[in-house]
């Protein structure tokens, strides 16, 4: 299988399991959350059983019965439930096996929404779940985490291309690839969508903002209700929605910066199809890399931002962290080093004199311009 790749948040998840009686893998529609519960997990918690809730015969015994279905499937070690937020009541009913044992590792819950009051799930399991968010493969991933060597430009050039959902990237016919995607995209926005009950919403709409969130230069709400002519509340609960399916990130304008917060695909291949730039395919892979780091490291979580000057120049990811430096992070297109690609990193630097910022360019070796280090795109 060619997207059979180790993850690199298989360390971060067992350390979990081993710790709350509940984890939760949560992300977008084919990520690899199933695969990563089933086939990698398995050498590790051989004594588990699987459940999906896209099973409608499954998913009908769950909601009529949940602590009589937990009852049945309770002689393994581990019980797996796959698109856990389909059966809301089922958290309610594991809030209470858990409460009268209290075991680590008894349930891990597999999820493409936030499990929220959007889904219509009221019980949090707070104190009793562990989370592990899953994204797209990254860009070590791809290549193979056994790989001698670190990714190249070649390497980077061809995963902006195909991006790292796991059933897509190693496709390697372009208009088979594309109809994946296009598959991919009509399933989120005219299936995953209709989850939230009560709110209307609208998958076209749903399509149209995604599309806009890879190719508008400001992919702000406003800048989106202009483009659609849409009221703006109405945009808003569309983004919220999907940001809830993962199919969306949402960066906030670094407090020393202007700008309203912007919302990106998740994955530079599905940016690539929907119309992106290379600067925004870019963007969408730093991000990507960035979080994924920071959802499967050990060390304090991290919060992300991008820095809006007041002459509406971009930089692309500003990195924070407890006791940590902040790292500003700038993608810029020309294999020459210009003045004025270094301009706007000196000056969000001078505001935060503290921060170490990175220019990302397509150069053969790290340069340095005064204080502005850039080094090459794949050295992220």
């Amino acid at each position: 299988m060619p997207h059979a790749r180790k993850r690199l948040a298989l360390p971060r998840l067992k350390k979990k399991l081993g710790f709350f009686p509940v984890v939760a893998i949560q992300g977008a529609r084919q990520t690899g959350k199933s695969f990563l519960a089933r086939e990698l997990l398995k050498e590790h918690f051989r004594d588990s059983e699987y459940q999906t809730f896209d099973q409608q015969s499954i998913k009908g015994e769950a909601e009529r019965a949940p602590h009589t279905f937990l009852l049945e499937h309770s002689a393994h070690r581990l019980l797996i439930l796959d698109e856990a937020q389909k059966v809301p009541v089922i958290f309610d009913a594991i809030k209470f096996e858990v409460d009268q044992k209290r075991v680590p590792g008894r349930f891990l819950l597999l999820g493409s929404t936030e499990f929220s009051k959007l889904t219509q799930i009221r019980e949090s399991l707070t104190g009793r779940m562990g989370r592990v968010r899953l994204f797209p493969l990254t860009l070590a991933e791809t290549v193979g985490l056994d790989k001698a060597s670190a990714p190249d430009r070649r390497d980077l050039l061809s995963y902006l291309k195909n991006g790292g959902m796991p059933g897509i990237f190693a496709v390697r016919d372009n208009e088979e690839q594309d109809a994946l995607f296009q598959d991919w995209v009509d399933l989120t926005c005219l299936r995953d969508i209709q989850q939230f009950k009560g709110l209307k919403l609208d998958g076209e709409l749903s399509f149209e903002l995604l599309k806009l969130s890879a190719t508008l230069e400001e992919p702000t709400r406003a800048q989106m209700a202009r483009a659609t002519q849409v009221d703006p509340r109405r945009v808003e609960t569309h983004l919220k929605a999907l940001c809830a399916l993962f199919v969306l990130q949402r960066l906030n304008p670094h407090p020393s910066g202007t700008g309203k917060p912007i919302y990106l695909p998740l994955d530079c291949g599905v940016a690539r199809y929907l119309g992106a730039s290379r600067i925004r395919q870019l963007h969408v892979w730093l991000v990507v890399e960035k979080m994924a780091a920071n959802a499967y490291s050990k060390e304090k979580r991290k919060s992300f931002f991008y820095y809006r000057s007041t002459g509406k120049r971009i930089i692309h990811l500003v990195e924070e962290g407890i006791d940590q430096p902040t790292q500003a992070f700038q993608v810029v297109a020309n294999e020459r080093i210009l003045k004025t690609d270094a301009e706007l990193m000196l000056a969000f630097l001078k505001k935060n004199q503290t921060a170490k910022g990175r220019v990302l360019a397509p150069i053969p070796e790290k340069q340095k311009v005064k204080t502005c280090v850039f080094v090459p795109w794949e050295s992220v």
